[in-house]
């Protein structure tokens, strides 16, 4: 289990203190981490420059079989730490190496900046190697991005089911919401719930959305909004806002979202809209 914050394993006393452990452990190799932390406080004339706590536990998130010495080690080091723990500067990633190298400019990534530059990954022009590293690591960053999505998408959907389950009761009706995206998701909505009718309950189809946007907005897509069309008055939107504790609950009907929805023109068709949820 890693104690130690992120910032502590993202730095170059950590990465050097590694480096150093790493030698040391080369020519030492019966030797235990704990007293090869003491010989090189007692030996290494910039020990006291080291996070050698930090190193350690570094010890156990890079390969063993990495370089300690040159380009690489600083990679492997950088590559290592990011995929444990995605800080938001990170995300930037996605967007390019240009872009994200612009936004490490300023000075409050001044650290982190250091850290590139000594793994050689801001040079211009990059190498093929250089290129193929930034792949490779936005490739990991976006498959993290899209967990983070899944599990807030989740939570909303936990939350409409927390919520529809509370009106149900409130309505005297003695049923339970079906977390649909779970069990089948091909029905075109998340959550199966239930309103009161003339003649016994009637169906409500729920499509549930989370945004920690602001102002509050959520993507909808066209397959998504065909099959509110086809449902009608029986379907309508969760938009769940997540920065707000607790979350706050903005439910919009079909004929509420139709005015933000665009129109295709001549041959060409939309498939994704940003939608306004807070008004």
């Amino acid at each position: 289990m890693i104690t130690l914050p992120f910032v502590r394993l993202f730095s170059m006393p950590a990465f050097e203190g590694l480096r150093v452990l790493r030698a040391h452990l080369l020519r030492r190799p019966e030797e235990g981490l704990g007293h090869l932390v003491e010989i090189i406080k007692n030996t290494e004339p910039n020990a006291v420059s080291y996070d050698l706590d930090a190193s350690v536990v570094l010890h156990d998130l890079v390969p063993k079989n990495a370089p300690h010495t040159g380009v690489m080690f600083y990679r492997v080091c950088v590559e290592a730490v990011l995929l444990i723990e995605l800080p938001e500067w990170a995300k930037l990633m996605t967007l390019g190496r240009g872009r994200f190298i612009k936004r490490l400019s300023s000075e409050d990534y001044r650290d982190i900046r250091s850290l590139f530059r000594q793994a050689r990954l801001l040079e211009e022009p990059p190498a093929l190697e250089d290129v193929e590293w930034w792949d490779h690591i936005q490739a990991h960053v976006r498959l993290q991005g899209d967990a983070e999505k899944l599990r807030r998408a989740r939570i909303a959907e936990q939350l409409s089911i927390d919520y529809e389950r509370e009106r149900l009761a409130k309505l005297g009706l003695s049923l339970e919401p079906r977390w649909m995206a779970i069990e089948d998701n091909t029905v075109g909505y998340d959550v199966l719930s239930y309103n009161p009718g003339q003649f016994g309950p009637l169906n409500k189809l729920i499509e549930v959305k989370s945004s920690i946007a602001s102002p509050l907005r959520f993507f909808l897509t066209r397959n998504e909004w065909e099959q509110a069309n086809k449902f009608g008055k029986s379907y309508v939107f969760h938009v769940w806002d997540l920065q707000k504790e607790p979350a706050v609950l903005y439910e919009k009907t079909v004929e509420q979202i139709a005015p933000h929805v665009p129109q295709d023109n001549k041959n060409g068709q939309w498939k994704t809209v940003l939608i306004p949820a807070g008004v």
